[in-house]
């Protein structure tokens, strides 16, 4: 089949949302899999061609970029890692650095017609004003290292449209949240630590979220769209402190607390070596991991820069927020049973690990305990899931066009089973009508 679209991460929330789209609209679509990963959604879809590779093999993509047409192609690159450490993460770092430059370089090498690439609001220096949409990306300017690898992919694709005339685009959102993400994404983490544990959040930090349905959609028209190679567009969702983001999830799922927030002894910095002592030892949810995301670029604000161009969100935050939570497994269950043991308070937690910290103190080990890692995203190693022991009836596609196949009659005695499982990723809202498109200027080629 002549294939025009190519999507990186077809396994992945953002990539099954962009598929989705694609062949709402008839068309063809070609997905770079990795042979870990699961694609059962995908197979036996007339429209939908599989090629197994990695981004980080440059060898491994030879087949996905083998196309009769190339220049007419276009390639939505949405495969990335993230992780909030501040640690060094390799895998975070061959994902989002090597595998976005291995991705530029083939599209240089094959002639794709357009790349259009999903890069971070975070990429920038949050001080510095973009001068309109061509933008500078530096490293030693953005803090942690999910925004350091992101800066430095954005840096080298802009340097591959300036000096080799890559026609590639750039989407930057703040924090995604919505359906589709695994249990390990960050955002899924903090949610299901405050919602089963009860763990506190920080006092301080905010950051503006953004739906990824929101997202696919603003990918989408600048792939229908004749823009200036090297262009990027910011996406800023609404924002939120923690407070307010704590506040909405009690709001949410029903709950009936005020939101604590943790003591300054916990989350201090000075105080982090003893609380993340203690926190090991006790093998619980360090809250200083937990909520790094509203411990980095607290009060990072970002102006977006694609009126008229990339369509208005149609998510609010809310909508977003519950349809995040729903989208968690066991969900339901962790929000019935958020109550029934009481929370410990920052004043209890503060004289705790003060306590355990001095005692750990004067009879410490010579050697200093070891730091562990972060798990790494199931992203980066999708594992396929268990078949349940009884077959339940079969579930309907996500993939539009694709027919499921008929379901077991369930017995009488068990009329439960008749209803269908719910597709993993909601209805995705109608794109808005897109005004009379301007004559074509732009260089495809």
């Amino acid at each position: 089949m002549s294939v025009k679209y190519l999507v990186s991460g077809g396994e992945g929330a953002l990539g099954k949302i962009i598929v989705s789209m694609l062949l709402e609209r008839g068309e063809t679509v070609r997905i770079l899999a990795s042979e870990l990963s699961d694609i059962s959604i995908y197979k036996g879809n007339p429209n939908i061609e599989i090629k197994y590779g990695i981004s980080t093999d440059k060898d491994s993509m030879k087949e996905f970029f083998d196309l009769e047409d190339p220049r007419s192609a276009i390639l939505f690159h949405t495969d990335e890692y993230i992780s909030l450490t501040d640690k060094t993460n390799l895998t975070m770092r061959r994902v989002n650095v090597i595998g976005a430059e291995n991705i530029a370089d083939m599209c240089l090498k094959r002639k794709i017609g357009k790349l259009v690439y999903l890069s971070s609001a975070y990429a920038i220096n949050p001080e510095a004003v973009p001068d309109g949409l061509k933008m500078n990306f530096n490293r030693n300017l953005v803090d942690g290292e999910y925004a350091k690898s992101k800066a430095d992919a954005a840096a080298y694709i802009m340097e591959r449209v300036t000096l080799n005339r890559l026609n590639a685009v750039m989407v930057l959102p703040t924090f995604i949240i919505g359906p589709g993400y695994s249990e390990d994404y960050e955002i899924n983490k903090i949610i299901n630590s405050y919602l089963k544990n009860g763990t506190l959040p920080p006092k301080e930090g905010g950051h503006a979220f953004v739906d990824v349905r929101d997202v696919a959609n603003a990918m989408l028209a600048l792939a229908d769209k004749s823009i200036e190679p090297g262009s990027g567009y910011i996406i800023s969702g609404e924002y939120k402190t923690s407070s307010e983001f704590f506040a909405d999830i009690n709001e949410t799922q029903g709950i009936d607390a005020p939101v604590k927030t943790a003591s300054k002894f916990v989350m201090s910095e000075s105080m982090a070596k003893f609380v993340n002592f203690y926190y090991k030892i006790t093998h619980k949810e360090n809250p200083r991991e937990v909520y790094t995301l509203f411990r980095d670029n607290p009060e990072t604000k970002f102006s977006a820069n694609s009126e008229g161009v990339i369509p208005e969100s149609t998510i609010d935050f809310k909508s977003s927020l519950s349809d995040t939570i729903s989208g968690v497994s066991g969900s339901s269950q962790i929000a019935k049973s958020v109550g029934s043991e009481p929370k410990m308070s920052a004043v209890a937690m503060s004289a705790k690990i003060k306590k355990e910290s001095s005692a750990s103190a004067a009879n410490a080990a010579p050697a200093r305990p070891a730091v562990t890692g972060s798990r790494p995203a199931a992203a980066a190693r999708p594992v396929a899931a268990k078949a349940p022991e009884a077959a339940p009836a079969t579930a309907k596609s996500i993939i539009p066009g694709k027919d499921a196949a008929p379901a077991e009659a369930p017995k009488e005695e068990a009329p439960e089973a008749q209803a269908p499982a719910k597709s993993i990723i909601p209805d995705i809202p109608k794109k808005p009508e897109e005004p009379p498109k301007e004559p074509d200027g732009g260089n495809e080629g």
